[in-house]
């Protein structure tokens, strides 16, 4: 046993996760820049939430949702992309935002907070690469 209670591998084990080590760095990685981009459009969609609210906007629009998907829809097939994952992962993440946005528009709707405490500093480049793709708000 390790340290940590889990069995030591066997050679052929430790073989197999040599030999996978590498492709395992890149997902890691490739894992925390999404989480790191899903953070950052959360961020924006609250952003989008106190400049609806501060303007008296409708939260949802139905119009840029359908663009936005089709959008997506598209570049996902075009980085093969399998379509029913490429639209789960759409509709997971616009109900969550959309969610996450109208919660805050309610609550900013009550007095509930200041707009400007959820609108943070800018972060530098990356964000605003990233913000030049567009969002759903």
């Amino acid at each position: 046993m390790t340290a940590a209670g889990e069995r030591a591998l066997t050679p052929a084990e430790q073989a197999v996760a040599t030999g996978l080590a590498p492709f395992r760095a890149r997902l890691d990685e490739i894992d925390a820049q999404l989480v790191d981009l899903l953070g950052e459009r959360f961020q924006i969609c609250r952003e989008v939430a106190v400049h609806k609210s501060e303007n008296e906007i409708e939260m949802m629009q139905p119009g840029r949702v359908e663009i936005v998907r089709a959008r997506y829809l598209q570049h996902g097939a075009e980085v093969d992309l399998p379509t029913d994952f490429t639209a789960a992962l759409f509709d997971l993440m616009i109900d969550a935002t959309c969610r996450a946005e109208d919660e805050l528009m309610v609550r900013l709707a009550a007095g509930e907070g200041r707009a400007s405490a959820f609108t943070p500093p800018a972060r530098g480049k990356t964000q605003t690469q990233t913000r030049a793709r567009g969002s759903v708000t």
